[in-house]
């Protein structure tokens, strides 16, 4: 039995705990799983007197791994290996006790027959997604990727960019202009679906200067473009920009520091041949501004890179999942280049206005 929030990290996982079970002659049996840096896990070490949850004195040290080995325990949950022996005699156990949730009557049931339930600790399965506030509805195409908060460690394997912490502890940052740094941040399935997530809402600005989402009602440089809070997603990329893209900026742009990082302009622009192709030369109202790639030239889209224009210098800026970041205002006037064919699309976020 498997809930669908239990991850497995492991292929063999199965293997294990069936050669475990055998040798062991364990007719039912879990891999102990967690709340990633958390002590919730899917199992008790212990009961009270009204047959719920009760920490036993080693539950900490089993949980930790400081205690290692298979352990008869008197509820276990998410992801159970039952011996096909059992299964008949077990038909009736979640349905034994009905004033109870079903996993704790399929537990009272087992240990009111006599059937040992044991827990694994012995190696690292796995941990659990926590889901009890996820939100799966029509209006986001991707829920996964509000995860943030609730499930980070899931959400940095797959949204975070698999070069970023080595580029981070690296000494040399690639510089392709003056004081424009580019370096790996968000992963391809990020770029993905965050483009994919901006089209399901679909409600592009219009690239005039009119623009009723802004306080002022008007955009000095407007573009075709959907700001994160319209995805409500503002939170999340805050916080993305303040855990992962704050460090990089720290290492770089040495002796500047603000924590938490602010922004209000963060958005996703759209480049189109025959809707706005390009954008003219202008300053960021930023103290430093982050440009990530989010497609890929020659493959979605031709034309495109910005060039920065004190410099005379211009960049791709075309790597899926790559951050341009660069001083916004005074040094670095910059225009985006002509879109000559298909769609380009960047994520712009001005911090620390």
């Amino acid at each position: 039995m498997l809930d669908g929030d239990v991850h497995l990290t492991i292929p063999e996982a199965l293997q294990f705990l069936v050669e475990t079970a055998i040798v062991g002659k364990y007719s039912i049996i879990a891999p102990l799983l967690t709340l990633h840096g958390k002590l919730f896990s899917n199992f008790w070490g212990a009961l009270d007197s009204n047959g719920y949850y009760s920490r036993s004195e080693d539950y900490i040290k089993i949980v930790d791994g400081k205690r290692v080995g298979i352990w008869n325990v008197p509820y276990i949950s998410k992801a159970i290996l039952i011996n096909k022996d059992k299964i008949n005699m077990l038909e009736n156990s979640y349905t034994y006790n009905v004033m109870v949730d079903a996993d704790m009557s399929f537990c009272e049931y087992a240990r009111a027959m006599g059937y040992f339930m044991h827990i694994d600790n012995q190696r690292y399965y796995g941990f659990l997604v926590d889901a009890e506030d996820f939100v799966n509805s029509d209006e986001r195409l991707h829920p996964e990727m509000y995860e943030i908060f609730n499930n980070r460690h899931l959400w940095e394997q797959r949204y975070i960019h698999p070069k970023y912490y080595e580029t981070l502890n690296s000494r040399d940052i690639p510089q392709p202009c003056p004081d424009v740094y580019d370096y790996p941040l968000i992963s391809e399935n990020f770029a993905k679906e965050l483009i994919e997530e901006m089209e399901h809402y679909g409600h592009w600005s219009s690239g005039k200067n009119e623009d009723d989402r802004l306080a002022s009602g008007y955009e000095n440089v407007p573009t075709v473009d959907i700001h994160m809070y319209q995805i409500n997603f503002e939170k999340e990329w805050l916080y993305f920009l303040d855990e992962y893209v704050r460090p990089m900026q720290e290492k770089l742009f040495v002796g500047y520091y603000q924590k938490p990082v602010e922004a209000k302009m963060i958005f996703v622009v759209r480049y189109k041949r025959n809707e706005q192709s390009s954008l003219r030369a202008h300053h960021d109202a930023s103290t430093y501004t982050v440009d990530i790639s989010l497609n890929k030239r020659g493959r979605d889209y031709e034309g495109g890179g910005v060039h920065y224009v004190r410099y005379n210098c211009t960049i791709p800026a075309d790597q899926i999942g790559y951050a341009a970041m660069f001083p916004g205002r005074l040094t670095h006037l910059h225009e985006g280049l002509p879109v000559t064919s298909g769609t380009r699309y960047i994520a712009v976020s001005f911090l620390n206005p």
